[in-house]
């Protein structure tokens, strides 16, 4: 029994010695990826100096993102090829985790910026403004659609953007065609984000360079139509005539107001000279 106990570490002492705890043994050795060397007659469990060493390969795969069964399956494998082959793709998952992360950290950037903007002083009254080209990634609605459907293609949109690392900003922008605007339809055309690098393809609209008539609505989504009409008389009453599409950026909304009351929805049309 002395032999046994200089050579051989009872599971408190594997578990001392390695920096894990009891349970953590006992969980590998019910999944078959860590069992003791022995269990002796009264069921103690015990461990071999070289089980030191793959506790540690455990540790650093699980530290590289691996699973407790991807780890499992390596040791029962085990050889440099395999090692290699594992690593590499570890290498290349925590990659894509950095751009994950590195687009999540620009996306908070964003929002604390535009809320801290919103929550400053805005003009309520209608104004012409001048605008440069921007680019947009959108998902399409469909008319009648309703709300249930806008918040499905909410989050297809969102997905999308995640699945193909779309580098976009935070708010969520609709886009309303100019046949919409005029009919006094205003179910949105488009789901969108601005663009921060531009992705081509159908899924990337332009929001023309030029003349836009601008507001801030106040208020729910539901109460849109009354700053619609408000803008497009803005409009003619400035001998214009809208121009293009009307394109809607939540400055306030769901995210940060609970009362839909205190949404702040800015709307942008573009205008023509009549």
């Amino acid at each position: 029994m002395q032999r046994m106990s200089t050579e051989y570490f009872t599971t408190s002492e594997l578990a001392r010695t390695c920096g894990v705890t009891k349970h953590t043994l006992f969980h590998y050795d019910e999944i078959g990826l860590l069992k003791p060397e022995f269990v002796n007659s009264n069921g103690y469990r015990y461990y071999s100096l070289r089980q030191c060493y793959v506790l540690d390969i455990i540790n650093v795969l699980k530290k590289a993102g691996s699973s407790l069964q991807e780890i499992k399956g390596f040791i029962q494998n085990q050889n440099t090829p395999l090692f290699i082959e594992l690593l590499k793709e570890k290498q290349q998952a925590l990659e894509v985790e950095r751009i994950r992360i590195k687009r999540m950290q620009s996306l908070l950037k964003d929002a604390i910026e535009m809320t801290e903007l919103a929550k400053g002083e805005l003009y309520d009254r209608p104004s012409m403004e001048e605008c440069e080209e921007e680019y947009f990634i959108v998902t399409r609605l469909e008319q009648g659609d309703g709300d249930p459907e806008f918040a499905h293609k909410l989050t297809e949109h969102r997905n999308y953007c995640e699945n193909h690392f779309i580098d976009y900003e935070f708010p969520i922008w609709t886009i309303l065609s100019k046949d919409r605007l005029e009919s006094e339809d205003y179910y949105p055309d488009y789901i969108a984000n601005k663009l921060k690098t531009q992705v081509w393809g159908e899924k990337q609209i332009s929001k023309p360079k030029g003349l836009y008539a601008v507001v801030n609505h106040r208020g729910s989504y539901e109460t849109m139509s009354e700053t619609y009409s408000l803008l497009k008389r803005f409009i003619k009453d400035n001998g214009m005539a809208v121009g293009g599409n009307a394109y809607t950026v939540d400055l306030l909304s769901y995210f940060t107001e609970k009362n839909p009351n205190d949404y702040v929805i800015q709307i942008s049309v573009e205008v023509s000279r009549v």
